[in-house]
């Protein structure tokens, strides 16, 4: 090795020290607020670097959890035998959700965003580390996989929460749209790969080695996150709530009970959620049971919904931003009511063709998934764009909370519906339920006066 290569290296390693302690020092200050002097091409440079870090992060992040998730769930069930254990890490993995998402939002409110993101990725980490020598040491009791479930669902909680409600201060009003959508975007390719990388892993390593490289995806995630200027565009006069925690809890209540458009804006989102969790339900019934689909074609076909969220928000995310955001919203729902009520179509006219049948729910559940992105990706940046920064935690909570509370009702009642009724009934129930939200409740939302994001 030359002379200069040496002194070449030193540099580099010396940069990278000196990135570290200047990153390190300006998180422990509590915001790496960027000068204000900074040109506006300076700061668009780094919110690109921004948005870029961010998706690789979180990618990485959603990827381990869905990877240790599916493999838990395999485990139990080859360890069991029963789905009443399953259905138990299930609730352990969708419960802390419900309770944790105010908490995490009104935590987000008051702290600084990126030491939570971070840490919540540690946490994460060292929660795989644990049962890693637990298990060694002592195996893996059914109790502790339970726990962790639990445990990694309120570290997800934290960081989905948090992420959320710094996505705007770090990419800037003019990246918004672009950054929700590459947001989606990394969700549903997360969606996508881990289920499918923790089913090669399961078959051929050990339970043990599975969990070390899920811990191994954490750390990465929070070592990749901690270079992200998460307080690009928050202005130095940026207030954090004073009062005392429960009284910040019970203003972000307060606040969106205030704001009309906010509170009709979740009311429709919580009967999303809701008629979705039937159709979540309705699919593999139909699938499986009536249509009677191979595993592999099941397989295949259940994920043509990720596939088409992921290349929409991709489109998305080259586009530029529409004005009306509502009435986008509103031909979102009215499309995806039409999609979702052709889901029931093959079932009531008898449709017998495997071939047909497949093709016909690649492509219609493909145009499902992407237009579910034509109406959250708007309605993310609506409540980006009409919520103090201040507030976004404690909002992005509730929205975690409406989203993780209604699903399981909704799946419990449109299952217990299946039992009585054709299944067919359930895509036209679904879809005429969508088909109501857009024409009446959407029709009467105004489209709100939007502004720059806070700063």
């Amino acid at each position: 090795m030359d002379g200069f290569t040496i002194i070449h290296r030193a540099y580099l390693l010396s940069y990278i020290y000196k990135s570290v302690i200047e990153e390190a020092f300006n998180l422990l200050k509590g915001g790496n607020i960027v000068n204000p002097a900074l040109s506006a091409e300076k700061k668009e440079r780094l919110a690109q670097r921004n948005i870029l870090l961010f998706i690789i992060g979180k990618f990485i992040s959603l990827s381990g959890a869905s990877i240790y998730s599916f493999v838990i769930g395999l485990y139990i069930l080859k360890v069991t035998g029963l789905g009443t254990s399953f259905a138990i890490a299930l609730v352990c993995a969708s419960l802390p959700r419900i309770l944790f998402g105010p908490l995490a939002g009104t935590i987000a409110d008051k702290v600084n965003r990126k030491m939570l993101i971070i840490l919540s990725e540690v946490a994460s980490g060292l929660l795989m580390v644990f049962i890693l020598f637990y298990g060694y040491f002592w195996g893996l009791p059914l109790f502790l996989l339970y726990l962790s479930e639990a445990l990694l669902a309120i570290t997800s909680t934290f960081f989905s929460v948090t992420a959320s409600s710094a996505l705007a201060s770090m990419a800037g009003d003019q990246n918004i749209q672009k950054a929700g959508s590459l947001n989606q975007s990394a969700s549903s390719l997360a969606g996508i790969i881990g289920p499918l990388i923790a089913g090669i892993l399961y078959a051929f390593l050990s339970i043990e080695l599975i969990v070390l490289l899920t811990a191994v995806t954490f750390f990465s995630a929070g070592i990749i996150e901690f270079f992200i200027r998460f307080n690009l565009y928050e202005s130095k006069n940026s207030i954090r709530p004073s009062e005392p925690f429960f009284q910040s809890l019970a203003g972000g209540f307060r606040y969106l009970k205030g704001n009309g458009f906010l509170y009709s804006l979740l009311k429709i989102a919580f009967w999303i959620n809701f008629f979705f969790a039937g159709i979540n339900v309705a699919i593999p019934y139909i699938l499986n049971n009536t249509l009677n689909f191979s595993s592999q074609a099941y397989g295949t076909t259940a994920a043509m919904v990720s596939v088409g969220a992921l290349v929409s928000s991709l489109i998305i995310s080259r586009q530029k931003e529409h004005n009306q955001k509502t009435r986008m919203i509103r031909n979102g729902f009215l499309l995806m009511s039409v999609l979702i009520s052709m889901i029931g179509i093959p079932p009531l006219l008898g449709f017998t063709s495997s071939a047909l049948n497949i093709s016909y729910y690649i492509i219609l559940l493909g145009l499902t998934g992407a237009s579910i992105m034509i109406v959250n990706i708007p309605i993310m940046v609506l409540i980006q764009r009409t919520t103090p920064n201040e507030m976004r935690g404690r909002i992005f909570g509730l929205v975690e909370t409406i989203a993780a509370a209604i699903s399981p009702l909704g799946m419990i009642l449109f299952g217990l519906l299946l039992d009585y009724i054709p299944s067919f009934y359930v895509p036209f129930i679904t879809g005429g339920a969508f088909l109501l939200i857009g024409v009446f409740s959407l029709s009467k939302l105004p489209e709100p006066a939007e502004t720059k994001l806070a700063g």
